[in-house]
């Protein structure tokens, strides 16, 4: 008995002969495109590169902050009025921490990229200089990974002494 010959011409026996041989051509042939693999992977790669780079910037940019309120720290304790005792002292008042603090971050170059900063100076015991130091720093990668401005703080204390 014969098998029935279809339209495509063939009987379904040689169709299945085709269809497994371009198969087997199939498992066996490396052509392809790896472009749309390539592009993905370096897509996420150049995120990542950027994310890291953005990180790091606003890292620097916080351990500039907390330099910039030590040495304004370090500059308002080092500005006391004496103490009204019979022995020397120092006095350190909040209006006096805060008015040397000022004055040296008028004397530095505060970098561009901080804006709107606002400083805080007291002494909690007459003998110490406390500053905050509060700013919005605008990234130098701005992407799409971070904000426009960045609220950064710092604080430092700085404890003055008086030797003889």
């Amino acid at each position: 008995m014969r098998e029935p010959v279809t339209r495509e011409g063939g009987s379904a026996a040689q169709r299945t002969a085709r269809l497994l041989r371009s198969l087997c051509r199939a498992e066996r042939s490396d052509e392809g495109s790896i472009t749309p693999l390539t592009i993905g992977f370096a897509s996420i790669a150049l995120a990542l590169i950027l994310l890291a780079a953005l990180i790091t910037d606003v890292w620097l940019a916080h351990r500039k902050l907390f330099a910039l309120a030590d040495s304004a720290a370090l500059a308002a304790a080092e500005s006391f009025d004496p103490a009204p005792t019979e022995e020397p002292g120092i006095l350190l008042t909040d209006d006096g921490v805060s008015t040397s603090a000022r004055a040296y971050l008028n004397a530095v170059d505060v970098s561009p990229r901080y804006s709107d900063v606002r400083l805080v100076g007291s002494s909690p015991d007459g003998l110490s200089a406390h500053v905050d130091l509060r700013a919005t720093y605008t990234p130098v990668l701005l992407s799409p990974f971070s904000a426009t401005w960045i609220e950064l703080e710092a604080s430092a204390t700085v404890r003055g002494a008086l030797r003889l």
